[in-house]
């Protein structure tokens, strides 16, 4: 699977930066695609619609939302979401050592905005497997490695 990484800068005087790891809809199981959120990656191309990987990794109950709050299921889907969030940014970003995404995060220097194209194992539906072993997870066990093969998004 097809996933995007970005570092953007965030406005202000000092270095803060906002890590993302989004989805191109393509890559979305066609059943779930009319029931995420879209966000617009800007690429050299245009702009990519993509999605959160939460809506990626959310299982089929998920969708079913008036259950997803009764069952907890929303706090541990955020959990899950975040911690994969974190290993896959990590494999990508040296600077990024969170356990899990912070909204920004400030540095000590300006590395500047980037945006990679990267390939993982198919993470559709992926919460319930996941999510058991989410404290020994490993940026492996998703299909990445450190210096993962990088494209330009």
């Amino acid at each position: 699977m097809d996933m995007i990484t970005c570092r953007t800068r965030v406005s202000g005087q000092a270095p803060l930066y906002s890590y993302r790891v989004l989805v191109p809809l393509d890559e979305l199981a066609p059943h779930r695609r009319h029931r995420v959120v879209i966000l617009h990656v800007p690429t050299p191309a245009g702009r990519l619609p993509c999605t959160r990987l939460a809506d990626v990794l959310a299982p089929s109950r998920w969708f079913e939302r008036y259950l997803a709050v009764h069952c907890g299921l929303a706090a541990r889907l955020n959990l899950v979401s975040r911690r994969v969030e974190a290993i896959i940014l990590q494999a990508i970003f040296p600077e990024m050592t969170a356990r899990l995404v912070p909204p920004m995060l400030l540095l000590d220097h300006e590395p500047g905005e980037i945006r990679h194209r990267i390939s993982g194992i198919d993470l559709n539906a992926a919460f319930d497997t996941l999510a058991p072993r989410i404290e020994t997870l490993i940026a492996a066990d998703l299909g990445l490695c450190r210096n993962n093969h990088r494209r330009a998004a």
